[in-house]
């Protein structure tokens, strides 16, 4: 009986303040699909970015200098390295035949060199935990100090951009979720502050026959968490049919799954919830 009078209750919360409540799912709307947006962009940024980890190598070159025997035993001491996956040797031929590969067209131009510049080399993979700027850079650092090894290359300058920029986009979320959260919360806050001063007298009847706080604030908390799942819903929406979109223009690599997509609804249920209760709790303890 009090399970339906709770729902019944706070769904007429809709009637009353229509407008408002308009404006409160609006802002729910709008304040998840922009957060969903900043999130759906992380997400492909690292998707992305675990599908190049799979190519971060380290190229570990030979001295012209060094002997057969130094080039294999420096093969040797790379392999048996914590986190070094495998090491493959690049004849300087080979290196020469990528090389007119990665040229396409151009790779005639090479014709006119001849002999070969091209020094040789071995190609280091690593573990999957140890794909970072901290540890590529800690593993390059002790190859660079195998005797016959000249130089090692891994791309650190475009590797420690690349993260940071996951960085930013991290900060930026947080950041973004902090003052969404403060907007939405505030917006139902308003709403149901609004409808509870126009039911006071209701609010203050109930009082008188005993009502308890918790069967007063229940009817206004299921209207603030219904403005939010309807406001989650509708930014879901607009987020899928904004991926769609883009998508097919740009082809973006994933959207939300099933979990994600419940874990925003239910972040905007909870926005929902928390501001009704912070509205009901303020007047039932300042107002009555």
């Amino acid at each position: 009986m009090n399970l339906k009078y709770y729902l019944r209750e706070g769904l007429a919360g809709f009637r009353r303040a229509k407008l408002m409540s308009l404006l409160s799912v609006s802002s729910i709307t709008a304040a998840l699909f922009l957060l969903g947006t900043f999130l759906l962009v992380t997400l492909n940024f690292h998707l992305a970015l675990k599908g190049l980890k799979e190519k971060f190598e380290i190229q570990a070159f030979i001295r012209e200098d060094a002997s057969e025997a130094q080039a294999v035993v420096a093969g040797s001491v790379i392999r048996g390295m914590p986190g070094v996956k495998d090491a493959v040797f690049v004849s300087k031929e080979q290196a020469l035949k990528n090389f007119r590969e990665e040229l396409g067209d151009r790779g005639g131009l090479l014709s006119a060199i001849e002999t070969n510049p091209l020094p040789r080399s071995w190609r280091v993979s690593l573990h999957p935990e140890f794909r970072n700027p901290e540890a590529m850079a800690a593993v390059a650092e002790r190859i660079q100090k195998i005797p016959g090894i000249e130089e090692v290359e891994y791309g650190r300058a475009w590797l420690g951009r690349l993260y940071r920029v996951g960085y930013l986009l991290v900060v930026i979320d947080i950041s973004l979720l902090l003052i969404v959260s403060l907007a939405a919360v505030m917006v139902v806050f308003n709403t149901i502050q609004l409808t509870l001063y126009a039911r006071r007298q209701e609010v203050e009847i109930m009082r008188l026959v005993g009502a308890t706080d918790g069967f007063i604030s229940r009817p206004f908390l299921l209207e603030g968490m219904a403005q939010g799942l309807l406001g989650s819903l509708l930014g879901g929406a607009g987020l899928y049919l904004g991926y769609r979109v883009l998508s097919a223009q740009f082809g973006m690599l994933g959207f939300f799954d099933r979990q994600q997509l419940l874990g925003l609804v239910a972040f905007g249920v909870a926005l929902g919830g928390l501001g009704s209760w912070v509205a009901v709790r303020r007047f039932l303890n300042r107002v009555l």
